[in-house]
């Protein structure tokens, strides 16, 4: 901490120190004046914080995406993607988890401007933490070349590229959302230069469900349920010159959230009444305090733009604090009293690099951190050799050393464009996976008490895609792809291991398992009217837990949607509305092991098969965006986690606007 602070406040000094009477902000290829009572959003290197700087636009979900989309959290953007389906657990704050192609998110790697954000011990990310407000784009690579960029990402890689301003009039944000039960969403952002190329962002953010006040005490829609939630973000850019750009960057957590565990079927005659439902724990909840500090130069060296460069210095400090209280409440105790402290220390230095010699482009970079004082070392090389847009092979290799297990994936994709139609396909597989010993997962300690599972198992992957893709430019696009993924050694959390007789427990299985998955989607677009629609099918493995067979994920989802997107009221109205629906095949599911913060499988009830049909309405006027949604419109009753109802009916309504000074 004492090495992040004199490195921030270096950092002030240097800048300082640095002005020059130079008016202009200038890029390479372009220059923007940037005059008085201008407001200009753009990246001086538009390149920063991306893992894939010139890449392929279909990775990018833009801004503009984002702003039209009514959401709640980063899950309802990224659970719009095409062979993605999200475990809901309908309590705003508590971690959901993403299915990407079979592979839970243990396998998803999550970053924020290239930085690696996933949870030391449970390998997955609460996305409820990045405030969509903060985004500027994303970049969500799901293909086979997702492995390039953290070595153990096979089901997926999102990266998050955080807001950037230069404006010399003070740009003000301010949104809120609210709906039923309590729940609300605030989030207000200021930005302004306070010197030549120097701009300062600061952003607050609350996300609350629930009351604690009288005989609402610890409630949401369930006792027990609800949800306190506060994040700090703030960035200091500064543009040395068109070639050399700064920025400290600081995220800040702080939440408080109930872990009700569910509802209990046994003792509830209707699970959808959140006012007579029995949950499974009264007392339970969870704190999470983080920070993250990133300190980032990105330059072209000798003001070459094929050649860009960037360094990162990064750390984080996270402590998860678990706690079931003995008469936290005023109903019924369970008389047991846990405290579990999970924290972690995170420090790094990672550098990228991207760099074009007549048709082939290069992609590299080396990320050297230390996590719990353990050295892990990832590294990847990526080439795209191509001939004009006709044709493109990009072959690549990753290592990663994990101190007790060292491993190099290998793989190609290839991309042949003909007329309208794209073909594509790629492979990625295990090269070398070295490891000292194998066999039942070993353990470690928090606080000398707590047993924890880290992710130290000869897990393997391999994976195949083939796909087809057609588009013409504002009327029709289609794609299909199919992935065969196959899982060796798979890391399982559950509570009834075959290895061993503690109730707690992490393993991995000796074996393998392979997933099937066709994803197909489309995009019909008629005037200002569109139709689209994506379905997903998915084969897994057999698995069976107490002598039942268990389908952990429905076989079929699909979702798509109807809607009018453009202009009324004479061109003051920038409107988007319509329907959208979902469907869900039969699944067994998995649920959330609270203490821990993993999933496990369940075969306590099946349910499904379930869909539901959606209203909603995103509006531009002015400066302001007004957002409806009115979910579950017939009424539906059901489960996409057990045992967490859906909301048989929810609205929720909100507004954003954008004020200069």
């Amino acid at each position: 901490m004492k090495k992040i602070s004199f490195l921030f406040f270096a950092s002030i000094h240097f800048l300082l120190f640095a002005q020059n009477g130079d008016s202009l902000s200038v890029k390479k290829d372009s220059i923007t004046t940037i005059v008085k009572d201008s407001v200009i959003k753009v990246n001086p290197i538009p390149e920063l914080g991306s893992i894939e700087p010139f890449g392929d636009s279909s990775f990018i979900i833009s801004h503009k995406e984002i702003t039209f989309q009514e959401y709640r959290s980063l899950y309802d953007i990224i659970g719009a993607q095409p062979g993605i389906f999200v475990r809901d657990l309908a309590s705003p704050g508590q971690q959901n988890q993403i299915v990407s192609s079979g592979l839970d998110d243990k396998n998803v790697a999550v970053m924020v401007d290239g930085i690696p954000y996933n949870d030391y011990y449970t390998g997955s990310y609460n996305l409820w933490n990045i405030p969509v407000d903060a985004i500027e784009r994303i970049e969500f690579i799901s293909g086979t070349n997702a492995m390039f960029y953290d070595g153990k990402s096979a089901g997926g890689v999102i990266n998050i590229i955080t807001k950037n301003f230069n404006n010399n009039r003070a740009i003000t944000h301010l949104r809120y959302s609210q709906g039923v039960s309590g729940y609300t969403h605030t989030d207000a952002m200021f930005a302004q230069n306070i010197a030549n190329g120097m701009n300062l962002s600061f952003a607050l953010a609350h996300y609350g469900f629930g009351s604690n006040k009288g005989n609402q005490k610890y409630r949401g829609r369930y006792i027990n349920s609800n949800d306190d939630a506060w994040n700090i973000r703030s960035k200091l850019r500064y543009n040395l010159t068109n070639w050399f750009n700064l920025s400290f960057t600081y995220f800040y957590n702080k939440t408080w959230t109930g872990l009700h565990g569910g509802v209990n079927v046994f003792t509830t005659t209707n699970i959808y009444d959140g006012l007579e439902a029995s949950v499974e724990n009264f007392e339970t909840y969870e704190k999470l305090y983080s920070n993250n500090y990133n300190l980032t130069a990105a330059f072209y060296p000798f003001e070459d733009s094929t050649f860009l460069a960037t360094m990162s210095i990064y750390a984080s400090d996270k402590l998860r604090e678990y706690r079931n209280e003995e008469n936290r409440t005023y109903f019924f105790t369970d008389s047991i009293f846990q405290k579990r402290d999970f924290s972690t220390a995170t420090k790094g230095v990672k550098l990228n690099f991207v760099s074009q010699y007549s048709d082939i482009r290069f992609l590299g970079y080396a990320d050297l951190a230390s996590i719990q004082n353990k050295d892990i070392i990832t590294a990847g090389l990526k080439s795209e050799i191509f001939k004009s847009s006709f044709f493109v092979i990009s072959p690549f290799a990753t290592i990663k050393d994990l101190q007790n297990q060292f491993m190099i994936n290998g793989g190609v994709e290839g991309k042949l464009r003909i007329s309208s139609f794209e073909l594509f396909g790629g492979l990625t597989q295990n090269i070398i996976n070295d490891r000292p010993t194998s066999g039942v997962m070993s353990t470690e300690f928090s606080n000398a008490t707590q047993l924890i599972a880290t992710q130290k198992s000869d897990e393997t992957f391999s994976l195949m895609e083939a796909g087809v893709r057609f588009s013409t430019p504002q009327f029709f696009s289609f794609q299909m792809i199919y992935k065969r993924i196959i899982q060796k050694n798979p890391i399982i959390s559950d509570t009834n291991s075959i290895f061993s007789s503690f109730f707690d427990y992490n393993y991995f299985y000796p074996g393998q398992y392979t997933f099937d998955a066709i994803t197909a989607s489309s995009h019909l677009i008629w005037n200002d009217f569109h139709l689209q629609g994506t379905a997903n099918y998915l084969k897994r493995p057999t698995i069976t837990r107490d002598n039942v067979t268990l389908t952990l994920s429905p076989e079929l989802t699909m979702n798509g949607s109807i809607y009018y997107q453009g202009l009324l009221a004479s061109g003051h109205l920038d409107i988007k509305f319509g329907f959208r629906g979902n469907f869900y095949s039969k699944q067994n599911g998995m649920k959330p092991y609270d203490e821990f913060g993993v999933w496990i499988p369940s075969d306590l009830i099946s349910y499904g098969p379930s869909g539901t049909v959606d209203f909603f309405a995103v509006g531009k006027i002015g400066d302001a965006y007004v957002h409806l949604i009115w979910e579950n419109l017939t009424g539906t009753q059901y489960l996409l986690v057990p045992v967490y109802p859906m909301y048989d009916r929810n609205i929720r309504f909100g507004v954003s606007w954008e004020f200069l000074d």
